[in-house]
């Protein structure tokens, strides 16, 4: 685990890798399973597979549960699940914009590696091609966010075009530190952002 500015981020081996099935988006998932208290984010690599029973997006059930009982998977992926308690009550307006600044943060950390990508929404494609999946909830005393990004290339739903981090020049060696980057950068702008509130003199 690692302590950085007020968040806890823990670190499975990638090695013991374990599938997304929505389960570690309840709440206080990171205190019920790692013992963290407060603000935290979970990282672990691992394939994903979820029915429509166990999506929150609602717009995407509506639109595809006709297409499979499987709407979202792959067979290897990076997860980052954000849990955040500094926002009393929880605001889903606040945390879907905090979603969107970490999407800012791998759209331009891709483009710094020559990567031509377009985003709508939360979703970041290369071409036609889809690379992650993303979402942002709250419950009764957290905020949430998942941020999954493709590695492989199989194991997507048949109806979805997709591309993994691999086949785009990555390599098996850099994802820890890149993806661990990520979290620090995102942590580091909530960080800021909290500072400039802090200086800033009301009207």
């Amino acid at each position: 685990m690692i302590e950085y500015l007020d968040y806890s981020i823990a670190i499975e081996d990638f090695n013991k890798r374990r599938t997304y099935d929505g389960s570690q988006f309840q709440a206080q998932y990171t205190a019920n399973n790692y013992e963290i208290i407060g603000d935290s984010i979970l990282i672990f690599r691992g394939g994903m597979k979820l029915s429509p029973e166990e999506m929150v997006d609602l717009k995407d059930i509506q639109r595809e549960s006709h297409l499979s009982d499987i709407l979202i998977s792959s067979d290897d992926s990076l997860h980052l699940i954000i849990e955040e308690f500094d926002i009393q009550p929880p605001n889903l307006e606040i945390q879907y914009y905090r979603l969107r600044i970490l999407i800012q943060i791998i759209i331009e950390n891709l483009r710094n590696k020559g990567i031509i990508i377009k985003r709508k929404g939360t979703d970041i494609y290369v071409n036609s091609s889809k690379l992650n999946v993303a979402i942002a909830s709250v419950g009764k005393s957290s905020s949430k966010i998942h941020f999954g990004v493709n590695i492989g290339n199989t194991g997507f739903p048949s109806h979805v075009d997709a591309v993994g981090l691999l086949k785009l020049g990555f390599n098996e060696n850099e994802l820890k530190d890149w993806i661990v980057a990520v979290a620090k950068k995102y942590i580091t702008e909530i960080q800021m952002v909290k500072e400039d509130i802090s200086k800033t003199r009301s009207i």
